[in-house]
């Protein structure tokens, strides 16, 4: 699956809290778990997931990181003017750094890939009825994600 490269901006829905975005994504997702539903006071999280390269931070973030889980977990940051999720960093190894950020953050959504599985559903507080895998389970969800970022041509 090839994506094509994203050069725009993105923000929080107050557009207080923004960064540039220039580089392909790696995929998207459906993240069904309680973290995402707690931060974006929805059922579930539509996430676009890149290398942490593609994004470029203002040098006066209006916005505070803070990790939601022990380790290895998301750097995730929300606008301090209207909390929203802005967007979310991980670490996984020194030359695996990926950052994700929902769709709707992204000024030109139709240039995002489609999304290709739902994960964390065994969390869901809602059925989706579309032909999406449906990945219960923490590993197997993390499992998931990890195909999409190794399905990627580096």
């Amino acid at each position: 699956m090839t994506y094509q490269r994203l050069t725009q901006s993105a923000s929080c829905g107050c557009g207080q809290s923004k960064f540039e975005v220039d580089g392909v994504p790696i995929g998207r997702f459906i993240c069904h778990c309680t973290i995402c539903q707690s931060l974006y006071k929805a059922p579930y999280a539509d996430v676009v997931m890149l290398w942490d390269g593609a994004i470029t931070l203002p040098e006066d973030q209006p916005f505070t990181f803070r990790k939601y889980r022990p380790p290895p977990a998301l750097r995730r940051a929300t606008c301090d003017a209207c909390g929203a999720p802005v967007i979310g960093f991980l670490r996984l190894a020194p030359f695996v750094r990926l950052a994700f950020s929902v769709a709707t953050n992204f000024s030109d959504q139709s240039l995002l890939p489609q999304s290709s599985v739902h994960i964390f559903y065994h969390s869901r507080v809602q059925d989706v009825d579309d032909s999406l895998p449906k990945i219960s389970g923490y590993w197997p969800s993390e499992i998931a994600v990890t195909k999409l970022l190794f399905s990627h041509p580096h």
